[in-house]
C-alpha cells in the first residue's frame, strides 16, 4: 500500500495529471523516490505517454524514517525475525485441505456459496497428530480453512478408518502366476477380504488364503485396494491426507446460500449501473416465498454486504436506477434499487 506520494511539477499535460492526483493527497513530509512510471491512456486506446521520473514519483517512506535520502537508506530491518516452520508447515496442510474439500465439493455438485455444516479431516505423519505445538499451529488456521471451503466446522480424526471402507480388487495376471488353474477361486477369496484385513495389510500385516490345499501370502501386486465412502460423507484423499464432506444442505444452509447468491448478484448490479462503492442504496427484493423468508432471516446480513439503508420484500418493484428480474438457483427473482437520499 502507498503511504506517501511526491511529485515534481513540469511543463506540459502530463504535469497537469499528475498535479490532479497529486492535489488531493498531502505532500508534506514525504521524500520522493524516482523511477516510477505511470502511463495513462491518452485520446486514441492505442496511444500511450510515459511518465518517466520527471513527472510523477512515489514515495513509501516518511523522511523521519529515512533521512535524506531514501537510496542511503538502510534495507534490512535492526532485528530479523525468525522464520516460523511450524507455521509454514501447518499452511502446506491446509493448502493440501482445501484443495481437496474443493474437489469434495465438486463431487457432491454443491456451489461454494452454498454454505455447509460439517467437514472432517485426516492430516498423515505431522500436524494434528504431531506435538502440542503443531496442533495450535493448525487450530489456529481452522478459521481461515473454514471461510476458503465455506464450511461451518470442521474437526480433525487420527486416521481415515472411520470415514472409508476398503476394498480389494484382485489382480488375474499376478494371480494366475501363483494359482494357475485354482486363480477364479484365489480372485474370489481376494474379492471377499474385509475392510480390517485390507487396513492391517497396509500397515505391514500380512494376508494370507487358502484355495484348497494350497495356502499362500498375497502380495502387493496381487491385488489393488479400492477406498469408498462410509456413508454419505463425500471422501478426497492424496498423499495421506483425506478430507469428509458432509454435503448435506438443511433448510437453514440453503437460506443462508441463497442470501449469499442475491448479495453477489447485487453487487454485480451496483458495478454495472457504475454505482461509488460507498454509495448507500434502498433495495426492493421480490420473489417466491422461499428466496423473500432468506432476505427476511439475513436482512442484516445482507444490508451490511451491499451498503442498504433500507430493505424492502415482497412489495410491487418501482422503475428505479438498477431493476433487473435475475435466475437465483432457478427462481425468478425481481430486485431494484436506488440511491438513498
Amino acid at each position: 500500500m502507498v503511504t506517501a506520494w511526491g511529485f515534481r511539477p513540469t511543463i506540459g499535460p502530463r504535469s497537469l495529471i499528475a498535479a490532479s492526483i497529486a492535489q488531493a493527497l498531502d505532500l508534506d513530509e514525504r521524500v520522493v523516490v524516482r523511477n516510477v512510471t505511470l502511463r495513462v491512456d491518452c485520446a486514441r486506446a492505442d496511444q500511450h505517454v510515459s511518465f518517466g521520473p520527471e513527472d510523477l514519483d512515489v514515495a513509501w517512506f516518511d523522511r523521519s524514517d529515512v533521512g535524506d535520502s531514501v537510496h542511503l537508506a538502510n534495507y534490512a530491518r535492526d532485528s530479523v525475525q525468525p522464520r516460523d516452520n511450524g507455521l509454514e508447515q501447518a499452511m502446506e496442510h491446509v493448502r493440501m485441505l482445501a484443495t481437496l474439500g474443493r474437489a469434495a465439493r465438486e463431487d457432491a455438485g454443491v456451489k461454494v456459496r452454498q454454505p455447509l455444516q460439517h467437514m472432517v479431516c485426516v492430516v498423515p505423519a505431522t500436524g494434528i497428530q504431531g506435538s502440542d505445538e503443531d496442533r495450535k499451529a493448525i487450530e489456529e488456521l481452522i478459521p481461515l480453512l473454514a471461510g476458503e471451503l465455506n464450511v461451518k466446522g470442521i474437526g480433525f480424526l487420527s486416521s481415515a478408518d472411520a470415514l472409508v471402507s476398503l476394498e480389494a480388487k484382485p489382480n488375474f495376471r499376478s494371480l494366475g502366476k501363483k494359482f494357475g488353474k485354482q486363480t477364479p477361486a484365489a480372485a474370489a477369496a481376494v474379492a471377499a477380504l474385509g475392510s480390517d484385513a485390507l487396513v492391517g495389510f497396509e500397515r505391514g500385516d500380512p494376508i494370507l488364503i487358502a484355495v484348497g490345499d494350497d495356502v499362500r501370502r498375497l502380495e502387493a501386486d496381487d491385488f489393488g485396494i479400492v477406498r469408498r465412502s462410509s456413508g454419505n460423507m463425500v471422501v478426497k484423499e492424496a498423499s495421506g491426507y483425506f478430507v469428509a464432506l458432509d454435503p448435506a444442505v438443511t433448510p437453514e444452509l440453503r437460506g443462508e446460500g441463497l442470501a449469499r447468491e442475491l448479495v453477489s448478484r447485487i453487487q454485480r448490479m451496483r458495478k454495472e449501473a457504475a454505482f461509488a462503492v460507498s454509495d448507500r442504496i434502498t433495495l426492493q427484493i421480490a420473489g417466491p416465498a422461499e428466496i423473500e423468508q432468506a432476505v427476511e432471516l439475513h436482512r442484516e446480513w445482507i444490508a451490511e454486504e451491499v451498503l442498504a439503508r433500507e430493505i424492502i420484500v415482497g412489495e410491487g418493484i418501482e422503475p428505479h436506477h438498477a431493476a433487473q428480474s435475475v435466475d437465483i438457483d432457478g427462481q425468478a427473482v425481481s430486485i431494484a434499487f436506488e440511491r438513498a437520499v
